[in-house]
């Protein structure tokens, strides 16, 4: 089972680079725990108004299936969610919540009209997670089970704990990765679309490929060195320690559960720059052969981040004064700027940054506009 639990989450970091081998690691993971099929819901933006929809699923489910199905019953859906929403706590770990706080009974339960649709698919129970906990409306995992069984069972729970942080990471960092999947065929071909730098390196840390933000990024901050024998090297040792650990020990990631970007590698030479890891050991466009190595992904957080502010606010519970200083935040500029634009004094911004930073649970201004890029931000350069 060790050696089985080892492959499905090397797989699952595979999905970063690869979307389409999402559906895939669902079926895996549905087969492993003894579940009907599995969905990974999303709210979107369409004409101004909420959509649901449900852009990652197991195969069995047809695309076609879920989008009627949700045509008919997405305030039901959004119910659910609203009620599993309220159950989660606020800490980082990932909680599988039964569909038991849906209804005041199984009768109760069995008669909601989305239930009995689902039911003549062969499915009753259901279990769901919020895998985002900075974005709740992004990347919300449900798992449906088959009529004929009870809910899920405490080795097929302690399974789940083991995969879900390594899900939510994947779902995390492939943000970008399906924006450009959605515009061109191949990822890594055209990583150079990306507003974000990446860089791909073997198992020994040597530099395979990176991008023209990467290499920008390198020329700027020389936060990166890549040694004489081809080896991409944190100058700061603090990072450089952090980096090893995340390419020595698979079991060092998915630490943060449903707030993986608190994983990024930090230092102290390492303040504009938000750098994040994820092991690649397949992927068909370096080849059939297992590859071994690593996706690094590192965010420059000087760069200007244009998000869905009302919505930051909302997810947080910002005062207005707080809201007011999002934008600014994430346009780079610093405390003494933000108070010399708006007339107020630093300690005052440095009082509403720090209540800022307390409510979305990051540690620096960094971690917040990497945060904020989950709330609407494009990762894609202008054509």
């Amino acid at each position: 089972m060790q050696n089985e639990l080892r492959d499905l989450t090397l797989k699952v970091y595979d999905a970063v680079a690869n979307q389409g081998l999402w559906s895939s690691v669902l079926d895996q993971l549905v087969e492993q725990v003894g579940a009907q099929g599995s969905i990974v819901f999303e709210w979107v933006e369409e004409g101004g108004n909420p959509k649901l929809t449900a852009p990652i699923h197991s195969g069995f489910y047809s695309s076609d299936i879920l989008e009627v199905y949700l045509s008919k019953c997405e305030h039901l859906e959004a119910r659910d969610q609203a009620i599993i929403q309220r159950h989660t706590t606020d800490h980082d770990d990932i909680e599988l919540l039964d569909d038991t706080l849906l209804a005041g009974s199984v009768e109760e339960l069995r008669q909601q009209e989305h239930v009995r649709k689902l039911m003549k698919l062969g499915i009753f129970h259901r279990a769901a997670g919020v895998m985002n906990k900075d974005n709740r409306s992004i990347s919300l995992f449900s798992l449906q089970l088959n009529a004929e069984r009870d809910q899920l069972e405490g080795k097929e729970r302690h399974l789940l704990s083991h995969l879900l942080p390594h899900l939510a990471k994947a779902l995390d960092l492939g943000i970008p990765m399906r924006q450009l999947q959605k515009r061109y065929q191949g990822v890594l071909s055209a990583l150079d679309r990306l507003t974000i730098g990446v860089c791909i390196l073997d198992s020994r840390g040597m530099v395979v490929a990176r991008n023209q933000e990467f290499q920008r990024q390198q020329e700027t901050y020389r936060t990166f060195r890549v040694s004489q024998n081809g080896q991409l090297r944190i100058t700061d040792n603090r990072g450089q320690k952090c980096l090893d650990v995340l390419m020595a020990d698979l079991s060092q990631h998915g630490k943060f559960g449903a707030r993986p970007r608190k994983e990024n590698i930090t230092s102290h030479a390492l303040d504009a720059l938000c750098i994040e890891v994820s092991p690649i050991h397949r992927s068909d466009e370096m080849g059939s052969e297992v590859f071994d190595g690593f996706l690094l992904c590192s965010t420059d957080t000087t760069l200007p981040v244009v998000c869905d502010t009302h919505r930051v606010q909302q997810a947080f519970q910002l005062t207005a004064a707080e809201t007011s200083l999002v934008n600014a935040i994430g346009q780079g500029l610093t405390n003494p700027e933000i108070a010399d634009r708006r007339g107020r004094s630093v300690a005052t911004i440095n009082a509403q940054t720090k209540s800022i930073l307390a409510k979305s649970h990051c540690a620096n201004r960094t971690q917040f506009v990497r945060m904020m890029m989950r709330f609407g931000a494009s990762f894609l350069t202008r054509e």
